[in-house]
């Protein structure tokens, strides 16, 4: 691999790691997001230099997070995994999801909190952010789609 492919996908790893993610959860994306072809366990496992067990977890976190997509490929038991336009579409969908979900929540504390001008206001601006950054991914989503749509009627 070489040394500049090595450290974006180092740079990933920490970035996840600062998200409170898994490191290797973080590097096995960056290796999908820039390899043509989809990958095995066994595969990410030795481009990582990680274990196979670690691989299999942290693959499954990110299939469940819509980053990656399991396939499988014609006459092989192998599962294999890869990020394309639809994993990261599936990605935002499910950040939309969880956006939606946190709203519900802070509307639930608008109603039960007590009244006071600083839970108010603490409420309230969480509220906000929470409305403007479900807008703004949905517009992505709803853009992205567009695009999508139009590459495939001319392809």
């Amino acid at each position: 691999m070489r040394p500049e492919v090595e450290r974006f996908i180092e740079r990933a790893g920490i970035l996840w790691e600062d998200d409170g993610l898994p490191r290797i959860a973080g590097r096995i994306f960056a290796l999908a997001l820039i390899s043509e072809q989809a990958l095995s366990l066994d595969e990410i496992s030795a481009q990582l230099g990680v274990s196979k067990a670690s691989v299999s977890n942290d693959t499954r976190l990110l299939e469940q997070m819509g980053f990656i997509e399991r396939v499988s490929q014609p006459g092989d038991r192998k599962d294999y995994y890869q990020s394309n336009e639809r994993s990261f579409l599936r990605a935002i969908a499910e950040r939309i999801r969880r956006m939606h979900q946190l709203q519900e929540l802070i509307e639930c504390g608008r109603a039960c909190a007590e009244k006071t001008p600083a839970i108010q206001e603490r409420l309230d601006d969480h509220h906000l952010a929470f409305a403007h950054v479900t807008r703004a991914l949905e517009t992505a989503l709803r853009e992205l789609e567009v695009k999508h749509q139009r590459v495939a009627i001319n392809s």
